[in-house]
């Protein structure tokens, strides 16, 4: 930062190091990206079933002390799919329960906790169509905070559900997102996968990020992104500009009519986070397809059919997106696994224990498109089945990972160390805190300068008491004269800080 740039005012919000806007001369510092861990839990679970799946449009939250699932229950019949919206709650994430609701008088299923279906929240039968989200509005103003978008079929629009406490659903608006087909548009929009809507404090809108076809691979998803003042004032997703896609850094195949991607990204996940300061993130589903590159499909070509895993992307204004190494961020199982085929994330991340959140996916051994095509009632003899691609055990299960507090990324030195400075920044609190994990050997010091380069009295790195042995969310910083900030509260200032083998996740000033 040069010194005419102005400082950023970072007031006492939390900031992420998820790009290199808090880095300036840097030496042997990056940006690493951190997985989750898989917790092995299946904590809603269909096994065994020829006709009953868990769907992969699937929303978590944790509001009034309860943890919150809603998950689709897909009905594969002779007449159809029927689809139904369910709802689970927990005390602390891990343990779930089913609850009978009641609420829906035509499923005959157990337990009954039906939301939306089957006679819940108005719809007779079962919805018809998988493309359910629910998230809870910030903005609401109307005493019903909870949200879902979902339609009755797939060639209905898109509609407006809202509750007050998630379970009794009243349908408020029949358009949410326009496919073009309602309009008379029939472009290469189609929104058959879970499109995310959520209120951005940031811009005072609502921001939707939803799948859009692109024409020039035939059925090619992308993800597509709206913003509105209004929960009926999105534009056609035709016209909205696409923020993420396969390119020619993923793999690619050669159709003899040029190269194109042999994957694309099926659902996106995307979110504010919320324990920070303008953080963004998606965790789109990688579907790499059968069809388009194995030799062995050459002849015999399943129908829309492929393996899909999790990955990872962030983002600080929710529009220009990274994906890092373009790693897996939660990949699939072992072949006995539940999610030994695919995993989709659901729309939500929620508060875990202690220092940890969580996020929760849906997982399978059941293939994308294992149940399609001209052999579909002759199942042995289907390609994927004789290729060894058929499910064995037919499960279905919400999985849970556990990723740390603001985990997603950090600043990382090498073994050698590292060190880098912020730009110009006024803050407001009375004492800095660091998201830091020094493992054993790791050792981390900070010096406050102001936009000069010149170190405040008695705020050196060498004044700074060394940070060691340290695996702290919210780990505050001491200097020899103490930790108090208040002489510096609202001055440009410019953190440096000097880093060994250690891996800095978040700052914040705060009292």
């Amino acid at each position: 930062m040069m010194n005419n740039e102005a400082p950023i005012n970072i007031s006492s919000n939390r900031q992420l190091f998820i790009n290199e806007s808090f880095i300036t001369n840097s030496r042997n510092v990056r940006i690493k990206v951190h997985k989750p861990i898989k917790a092995g839990e299946t904590n809603l679970k269909v096994e065994g079933s020829s006709h009953i799946r868990i769907g992969g449009y699937n929303s978590v939250a944790c509001e009034d002390g309860e943890y919150k699932i809603w998950y689709t229950e897909n009905d594969y019949r002779s007449d159809g799919i029927h689809i139904c919206v369910k709802y689970a709650r927990s005390s602390d994430g891990i343990i779930w329960e089913a609850p009978e609701l009641g609420l829906a008088d035509g499923y005959e299923g157990k337990p009954n906790n039906v939301v939306l279906g089957y006679g819940a929240g108005g719809v007779a039968g079962g919805t018809g169509d998988g493309t359910c989200m629910v998230f809870v509005d910030r903005h609401d103003t109307m005493g019903k905070k909870y949200k879902m978008t979902a339609r009755h079929g797939i060639k209905e629009p898109l509609g407006l559900y809202s509750s007050a406490d998630g379970m009794n659903w009243t349908r408020e608006i029949d358009m949410v997102l326009d496919d073009g087909r309602f309009s008379g548009k029939t472009g290469g929009c189609h929104l058959d996968s879970q499109n995310v809507i959520f209120w951005d404090d940031r811009i005072k809108k609502y921001a939707a990020y939803v799948r859009k076809n692109y024409d020039g691979y035939g059925q090619f998803r992308t993800v597509a992104r709206g913003e509105s003042e209004r929960l009926d004032g999105f534009p056609k997703v035709d016209d909205m500009i696409t923020v993420l896609q396969t390119d020619s850094g993923d793999l690619q195949v050669d159709t003899g009519q040029g190269r194109r991607p042999a994957c694309d990204f099926y659902t996106n996940a995307a979110m504010k986070y919320p324990w920070a300061q303008d953080a963004y993130f998606m965790f789109p589903g990688m579907y790499f397809k059968y069809d388009v590159f194995l030799p062995e499909f050459s002849k015999e070509k399943p129908r829309n059919a492929g393996p899909i895993d999790i990955r990872f992307a962030s983002s600080d204004d929710g529009i220009e997106w990274n994906r890092h190494d373009r790693e897996v961020f939660a990949g699939i199982g072992a072949n006995d696994d539940f999610d030994a085929f695919a995993l989709y994330m659901l729309n939500g991340i929620v508060p875990g224990n202690n220092n940890d959140m969580y996020m929760y996916y849906m997982g399978t051994d059941i293939i994308h498109g294992w149940d399609r095509g001209d052999e579909y009632e002759d199942r042995e003899n289907r390609i994927l089945t004789r290729t060894g691609f058929d499910s064995k055990r037919r499960v279905s299960a919400i999985g849970r990972l556990v990723i740390r507090r603001d985990g997603f990324t950090s600043a990382r030195s090498d073994y050698k160390g590292g060190e880098f400075t912020t730009p110009g920044l006024i803050f407001r609190g009375k004492h800095l805190y660091l998201n830091i994990d020094t493992a054993a050997s790791g050792i981390v010091s900070v010096g406050i300068k102001n936009t000069e380069g010149n170190y405040y009295k008695g705020f050196s790195p060498n004044d700074c008491r060394t940070i060691h042995t340290c695996n702290n969310i919210n780990k505050k910083v001491e200097w020899m004269a103490g930790a108090d900030l208040s002489e510096l509260e609202g001055k440009a200032v410019k953190l440096y800080f000097r880093i060994h083998d250690a891996d800095l996740y978040a700052f914040q000033f705060s009292d």
